[in-house]
């Protein structure tokens, strides 16, 4: 998918970064990336936080689906969608200077339809021709009962389509096989700001954190 990817959280080279957050729904990615967003911020980097699906055209017809498609349906309407996001969004940012924070990527795609039979290599090849690697993929990993429980005191019982306990089992057991170098494991369960010293050390080895001159100016988060 694009250029080669940096050494995993090597170096100390300041540059923008591509970083994406992975894990089933009630993990607290969302949370963390919305924090981590903020840090770099506060440290003057120039960051974008976005997210998948996207608000492009096709991202607004997957977040207003009531019921499961088809799975091959399902990949390839993510697909397009992240397609028009990369296109649209994230390397346009990246080439600005800003380092990209975005809430699911390529890997939701092999979790989320590679636990309902659709090929995961071909889902990665069809990502090949487009979509830039990451220079780190951060997985938090919760069982999906404690992730059901979240999301159930934070919405009061609500429940999207892709929000089923042995549909996210399955998940869940997909992005325990998942291999990477550039991804990160992290106990989901461990406190919100224990999580977060975790990324900060590692984003801090890649170059990610260091108060530097950018190509854009710093100052308040931007989200798309």
């Amino acid at each position: 998918m694009g250029t080669a990817p940096l050494p995993p959280c090597s170096g100390t080279e300041t540059k923008p970064c591509f970083i994406v957050f992975e894990g089933i729904d009630g993990a607290g990615k969302s949370t963390q990336a919305k924090l981590l967003a903020r840090r770099l911020a506060d440290l003057g980097i120039p960051v974008l936080l976005t997210a998948e699906p996207s608000d492009g055209p096709v991202g607004q017809i997957i977040r207003s689906l009531t019921t499961r498609l088809e799975a091959e349906e399902e990949a390839r309407l993510f697909t397009e969608d992240r397609r028009d996001h990369v296109e649209r969004v994230i390397l346009p940012a990246l080439a600005e200077g800003r380092t990209v924070i975005c809430d699911r990527y390529v890997h939701s795609s092999v979790a989320y339809q590679g636990a309902r039979g659709v090929d995961q290599a071909a889902i990665l090849s069809a990502q090949k021709p487009f979509a830039p690697l990451p220079d780190v993929i951060f997985l938090l990993e919760i069982p999906a009962d404690i992730a059901l429980a979240r999301i159930g005191s934070a919405r009061r019982g609500r429940f999207s389509t892709f929000e089923v306990r042995e549909d996210l089992e399955a998940v869940d057991a997909v992005y325990r096989s998942i291999t990477d170098p550039v991804l990160r494991r992290i106990d989901g369960t461990s406190p919100l700001e224990s999580i977060h010293s975790i990324i900060m050390a590692c984003l801090r080895d890649l170059g990610c954190c260091n108060r530097a001159e950018h190509a854009v100016s710093a100052g308040d988060v931007v989200s798309n």
